[in-house]
């Protein structure tokens, strides 16, 4: 359930497009009616479509490279269960780089249960001059990529002479049979969107009560009425580009949305799931003994999940076959089993299936990678939902989901990318979706630095960095794959961004096999000149680690509350001092405290040494775009704490 955007060319072959009446395009590797070049009905005059000439200006003035000044959406839901969408698009360039960079269009399509005719494709002047698509110069581009194999695909429409002031026109009808559908239709319709849009207009028509769908929206600008056969919904102004950050929330978390669906309860939508992936589960012995094999002497629910995610996550690689209704339906475990291979579903069915044989009480659970909002689901649907991953509920341990196709994150701990996704459970009478557990803290750092001060003027650093969790991960899915020597330029140049190329260190790295563990990356290195022995009465250093980190996470949102993951520094620097001088008097103790965190620093002395503790904790937090200057400013106060300093006498002086 998987789905990786990737476009990879795939030439439209046809002779002639003068006087087309209406043919199929033959597509390589498809079926010859995917895509009908069916050109019907009269061209629009430029006046028709374009706004008035100050309503241009105004949009010049703006900055836009193109509009889209009209989108309209026809559906038509029939009694034999085909939906028939057409859309309209009408795009107005208003510069060469808007026409550099919208000068194609195009539309999702399904070739397991949609069929498209492209009914109009041309672009009008301003003086009327109307140049039809070349359909020959189409382009249909798949998601079929390394391990990934899907039904979707995106037909490409390459428009010819554009200039500025050009509108490009393209209208396309998509036809749905539900009766391919696993689950229940569904549509969704954005009314705004990330370029500025002038017009936008959705009429929904059905046959009778039986295909009436159910509808909402969340954008305030769309008026809908409904009459017995039909409604309609007009924006009732022209709708300016959603807003963008670079730390922002999904599009679908953020875009206005109107939602098209056959009428249900999200308790039937569970069951339509549950009713689909019960029959995956085996019958057979095989199944059991394996689970058995794998608990071992286990005796812990934490320690059962591990051993049995482990084996899921790790043995039995990701394959996502899904076409047709491979992309919902999950495999007999037996066979995922049998092959070593299967997606999203299909592990963690085989999961569920060893987990149940073990005693442990597991079940699947919808998820979105891309959705965290759950206002955001306004009708029960599976629509939402692109993942699937399981639970285990124990009264020893409670509730704790993993996600199989993560082979990298230790048992127990779900993917930091899907904490708090919306979700939705299977086949426990789930009546209403909820929000996936989220830990305190993703990154999880722990420092330990070794310096030794040499009366030469040289300081000899023995450094060990260990990650904890989804830090440890990232590492671990980074570095495992690397042959060694690209491994060692990845230390080295890791090290370098932070500490720079005074040095030439040594590395080594631990824990990339051991899921359950953290990552070790330890070094050592020698800086030479950095004091005068003679002069050396106060000694200064800065925790560099700690000051890269807080700049990592600090917040460059203007429009969006920022989602901060949450981070947990601990640091222990040692300094052992040359022969004949101990230690003075040390920097001072810092404890900042904020409602975004903790930092606490101090000082230890014993004998000749001087340790600088620091403790840095802010946990996960939805940060207000009001709050933003106040959270960063806190993290600006956290890197000023990185200086550590103290002074240093002759060891047979009495300190001051």
């Amino acid at each position: 359930m998987k789905i990786v955007w990737m476009l990879i060319g795939c030439l439209l072959h046809s002779a002639g497009y003068a006087a087309d009446t209406g043919r199929d395009l033959i597509l390589a590797g498809y079926a010859p009616n995917l895509v009908r070049w069916a050109p019907a009905g009269q061209r629009l005059e430029y006046a028709s479509l374009a706004p008035q000439p100050e309503r241009i200006e105004a949009l010049k003035q703006l900055g836009y490279g193109s509009v889209a000044v009209d989108e309209t959406h026809r559906l038509y839901l029939s009694r034999d269960r085909r939906v028939e969408e057409t859309v309209s698009v009408a795009q107005l360039y208003l510069t060469a780089k808007g026409i550099e960079s919208d000068g194609n269009n195009g539309f999702w399509l399904d070739a397991n249960h949609q069929r498209a005719e492209i009914e109009a494709a041309y672009v009008v002047q301003p003086d009327g001059a109307i140049t039809e698509i070349d359909p020959s110069t189409l382009q249909v581009n798949n998601q079929n990529v390394y391990n990934i194999f899907t039904d979707t695909v995106y037909v490409t429409v390459p428009f010819a002479q554009l200039r500025p002031g050009s509108i490009a026109v393209l209208r396309y009808k998509i036809v749905s049979d539900r009766n391919k559908l696993a689950m229940a239709w569904a549509r969704n319709l954005f009314p705004a969107n990330f370029y500025p849009l002038e017009r936008f207009r959705a009429e929904v028509r059905w046959d009778g009560p039986a295909q009436k769908p159910a509808w909402q929206t969340d954008y305030p600008k769309l008026t809908c009425r409904e009459g017995p056969q039909e409604m309609v919904c007009t924006s009732t102004e022209a709708a300016a580009p959603v807003p963008v950050d670079n730390q922002m929330p999904s599009a679908f978390d953020v875009l206005p949305v109107l939602v098209l669906a056959e009428p249900a309860s999200w308790a039937a939508v569970a069951a339509s799931m549950d009713k689909l992936a019960a029959p995956a589960l085996s019958q057979g012995a095989k199944i059991e003994e394996l689970a058995m094999q794998l608990r071992g002497d286990a005796s812990d629910v934490r320690q059962i999940v591990s051993r049995l995610s482990g084996f899921v996550s790790r043995e039995i690689r990701y394959v996502g076959l899904e076409r047709g209704n491979g992309s919902v339906i999950p495999r007999p475990t037996s066979a995922t089993l049998e092959r070593r291979f299967g997606d999203c579903k299909d592990k963690t069915m085989l999961f569920v299936d060893l987990a149940r044989h073990a005693g442990l009480d597991a079940y699947p659970v919808l998820a979105s990678t891309g959705r965290m909002s759950l206002t955001k689901l306004l009708l029960p649907s599976g629509v939402y939902f692109n993942h699937m991953l399981a639970c285990v509920k124990s009264v020893q341990a409670g509730e704790i989901c993993v996600d199989l196709t993560d082979p990298d994150t230790g048992g127990g701990h779900l993917p930091y990318a899907l904490q708090g996704s919306v979700a939705l459970a299977v086949g426990r009478d789930a009546v209403a979706p909820h929000k996936l557990g989220s830990e305190p803290f993703t990154w999880v750092e722990q420092t330990k630095a070794d310096n030794r001060l040499i009366g030469d003027g040289s300081v000899q650093e023995s450094l060990a960095r260990t990650y904890d969790t989804h830090w440890a991960a990232e590492l671990r899915r980074s570095l495992s794959a690397k042959p060694r020597e690209e491994r060692e330029r990845w230390l080295h140049e890791d090290y370098r961004s932070v500490m720079g190329d005074k040095a030439k260190p040594e590395f080594s790295a631990q824990g990339l096999e051991a899921v359950d563990s953290g990552v070790t990356l330890a070094s050592s290195a020698e800086y030479r000149n950095v004091f005068d022995p003679a002069l050396l009465k106060i000694y200064r250093d800065v925790e560099p680690w700690l000051n890269s980190l807080v700049k990592d996470v600090k917040s460059r949102n203007k429009y969006y509350p920022y989602a901060f993951n949450g981070i947990h520094y601990r640091s222990e620097i040692r300094y052992q001092l040359p022969a004949g001088r101990s230690v003075g008097n040390v920097g001072p103790k810092a404890d900042y405290l904020s409602p975004w965190g903790a930092l606490h620093r101090y000082y230890r002395q014993e004998g000749n040494s001087v340790t600088a503790y620091t403790d840095l904790q802010m946990p996960r937090a939805d940060v207000p775009v009001e709050k933003l200057a106040e959270f960063n400013r806190f993290l600006e106060l956290a890197g000023q704490e990185t200086r550590i300093s103290f002074t240093l006498r002759a060891a047979d002086s009495a300190p001051r």
